[in-house]
């Protein structure tokens, strides 16, 4: 907690950050950020049962505290940190409470920071929303954004300041990249997430069930599974929540990796994937895919399109198209990616 020191004594950090909740690869990155600067981290969000019973185990190497859920109290507490310390920079990562519009009304402009992670593919950007987001951010002075289509929600809005692009939403937990190995067969496909609706799970099964010469693997849990269920065939397993740190062996045996989603503002399952050494097709609304899915890893199929899916399924499994996949997939650096996550928000600098 924050107020362990003499109270008539100002603390002072380097950076203070607003984030949602301790997810492991949110905790990863500002434990390493902490390594190289003094950090407050403030959650604003309680922990969620949708999600896996490791998506908040990491340690957490950093000074933090989270809201209560009473907005005064809220504001309350957030007022208390804010005048009570010497701070050099704030982040807040979004605009979408207002927690974060207290927090950078609040503070002077010239300090400000907001992460974006939401995308020009599905944030609204007209009419009153798209307002009030413009808004926001004329009291920020730089925005740290995930990739190339958080850079361009920015610039849709108007914001004219400094843009980083730090090249992820977080640090996974990384393995050593796989060595290049060809393989003889296309078979074997993967599909890790939410079993709910955006995820577009229904065409990426009605993809399958019309080629029942391929097999589809599906991890994770949600309000569709019993539907998915009852309309897939035999060539479709469902196994279930598989806990985080478990999940390299499954991408590592899978041949290809497949994220279908109609709204996906990142897709960090996609990064997973490819650190796995595992080829990956993912839909045009996967935010990633402008910045990860290249001709030298993977495939984009138009979104919500079942011809255009198969298509590139069809052609992943040409066998030589494939193994030139996974050779390029073998030569990414993933520990440079967690290294410019770091430096972004350290130094300031752009991870090109």
């Amino acid at each position: 907690m924050l107020l362990t020191q003499n109270t008539n004594t100002l603390m002072t950090f380097d950076l203070i950050i607003l984030t949602p909740c301790p997810s492991f690869y949110k905790t990863k990155l500002f434990n390493e950020i902490g390594k190289e600067l003094s950090i407050f981290v403030i959650f604003t969000n309680t922990l969620s049962s949708s999600r896996n019973s490791d998506f908040y185990n990491e340690s957490i190497h950093f000074q933090s505290t989270t809201l209560p859920q009473s907005f005064f109290q809220r504001i309350k507490l957030l007022y208390k940190i804010l005048s009570t310390t010497n701070y050099k920079r704030l982040i807040v990562s979004g605009w979408d409470n207002t927690s974060l519009w207290f927090s950078v009304l609040y503070s002077k402009k010239q300090k400000n920071g907001c992460i974006i992670e939401s995308s020009i593919l599905e944030s609204k950007t007209s009419g009153g929303i798209g307002l009030l987001k413009r808004l926001f951010l004329k009291r920020i002075n730089t925005v740290y954004a995930s990739g190339i289509p958080q850079e361009e929600l920015a610039r849709k809005l108007n914001f004219h300041g400094k843009i980083i692009k730090f090249g992820g939403c977080g640090i996974l937990n990384y393995n050593s990249q796989p060595p290049f190995s060809e393989r003889t067969v296309v078979h074997n496909f993967l599909y890790v997430g939410r079993l709910s609706p955006e995820k577009n799970l229904k065409l990426l099964i009605t993809a399958f069930n019309n080629m029942p010469n391929l097999h589809l693997d599906i991890i994770g849990f949600g309000p569709l599974e019993e539907e998915l269920k009852s309309i897939a065939n035999k060539n479709i397993t469902f196994l279930g929540a598989v806990n985080n740190k478990d999940l390299a062996k499954y991408y590592q045996n899978a041949d290809v990796f497949i994220l279908p989603s109609k709204s996906e503002p990142w897709g960090l399952v996609v990064e997973e994937a490819l650190n796995n050494g595992t080829p990956v097709i993912v839909s045009d609304k996967v935010g990633c895919h402008y910045d990860l899915v290249t001709a030298s890893t993977g495939l984009v199929f138009k979104s919500e399109n079942l011809e255009s899916l198969q298509e590139q399924i069809s052609k992943i499994c040409s066998i030589n198209f494939y193994n030139n996949l996974r050779k390029g997939i073998s030569q990414l650096d993933f520990i440079e990616r967690a290294q410019n996550q770091v430096k972004a928000f350290v130094s300031g600098e752009d991870k090109e």
